[in-house]
């Protein structure tokens, strides 16, 4: 029985998000695989056991209930961490990201299962590393669709000294951030220090841009089936502050499905996403979240690993989320396999030729 590992919780601000992620992927996986939950505490250490499959254990974990593990690069194999000893519990055949935020959305995760030959049903290093940096996102889908003019900024004094491109209202944003954590919106100077100063407890650097008002937010996701890349219908979430919180996105949220929006609009938000989706690359399930205003579309962000993985957009029932699971699945199998035909080596003759001398040259 193949033994596929989903990853979920993690060190980020959107470990709690995460958590029902992946206990909901763990639990609508097809009953015929060996499901490994793999969950990351805030500290960053890995763990799994079979309390880790009920939602209901996290508000107070039992570790003395779970195993500590870990991969060793190069094996893809799950060992249990016994003090200084490892024991191997299992080979892994794939693995599922449902961690959101750093060092799972941002391409960490996958770079670990690429260097232990893990196959991965998300996305892989370099289009999550790109969908999780707002500022390049922007510059990177541009010649795509439009974005929102936008400014940069790295501290308050920076904040204070900087002149914006556009006029107050402004959102100010974490560059690295996600599911609204860290978002604020400034009327005036001294109001853009004060979020700026919070969004930098959240990152490094911070994206400014035009606060839209009489907008409308649509999302739309893909991913990479049996049969090409599948694109879902629009969805319209409904806000209830200027921008959509982290309570309108998962605690109470509401949504209009599918959007109330002209045809022509749908058809535009879903040409842009299944592009987005195929000119950099993307594999695994992607939502990407748009602004609507004045009848012109704008591509906010892309999330790589979107929460419960935008199943609802593609399916009403966890049962449908299983079939798309077991798409995603046997989709990064083909793929592992294609790629490990593929040459790694190349034997050019310079160490030979150059030799230990030469290389101190070097």
């Amino acid at each position: 029985m193949k033994n596929i590992a989903v990853f979920f919780g993690g060190v980020s601000v959107e470990h709690d998000v995460s958590v029902i992620t992946g206990v909901l992927t763990c639990n609508s996986l097809d009953k015929s695989l060996s499901v490994v939950p793999v969950y990351v505490d805030y500290s960053g250490e890995w763990f799994t056991g079979e309390s880790l499959f009920d939602p209901d254990n996290y508000e107070k974990l039992d570790y003395k209930k779970l195993t500590k593990v870990s991969f060793v690069a190069g094996s893809n194999k799950l060992y249990a961490v016994r003090g200084k000893k490892l024991k191997e519990l299992c080979t892994v055949s794939t693995a599922i990201n449902c961690m959101h935020g750093e060092r799972g959305e941002d391409g960490c995760l996958s770079g670990i299962l690429k260097m232990c030959g893990i196959a991965n049903a998300s996305a892989d290093v370099y289009p999550a590393a790109l969908a999780m940096d707002k500022l390049i996102t922007k510059r990177a889908v541009k010649g795509i669709a439009n974005v929102l003019p936008f400014a940069v900024c790295e501290s308050v004094r920076g904040a204070e000294e900087l002149s914006l491109p556009f006029d107050y209202p402004v959102i100010v944003k974490p560059v690295l951030g996600g599911s609204s954590i860290g978002v604020n919106i400034a009327e005036s100077k001294e109001e853009l220090s004060r979020a700026v100063g919070y969004a930098l407890r959240f990152g490094r650097r911070v994206i400014i841009e035009p606060c839209l008002t009489d907008f409308t937010e649509i999302n739309c996701a893909a991913y990479l089936g049996a049969n090409g890349i599948k694109v879902s219908e629009c969805e319209m979430p409904v806000k209830r502050t200027d921008f959509l919180t982290f309570s309108d996105k998962y605690e109470r949220g509401k949504r209009v499905f599918p959007a109330d929006i002209p045809k022509k609009v749908s058809d535009k938000i879903k040409a842009i996403t299944e592009s987005v989706y195929k000119t950099f690359a993307f594999t695994g399930v992607i939502r990407i979240d748009f602004f609507l205003k004045d009848g012109k579309v704008y591509l906010n962000e892309i999330n790589s690993v979107p929460g419960s993985l935008a199943y609802y957009l593609f399916s009403e029932t966890t049962k449908g989320f299983s079939g798309m699971l077991n798409e995603l699945l046997e989709t990064a199998r083909v793929r592992f396999a294609e790629d490990n035909t593929l040459k790694k080596s190349y034997n050019s003759g310079i160490l030979h030729a150059v030799g230990a001398k030469g290389a101190k040259r070097l």
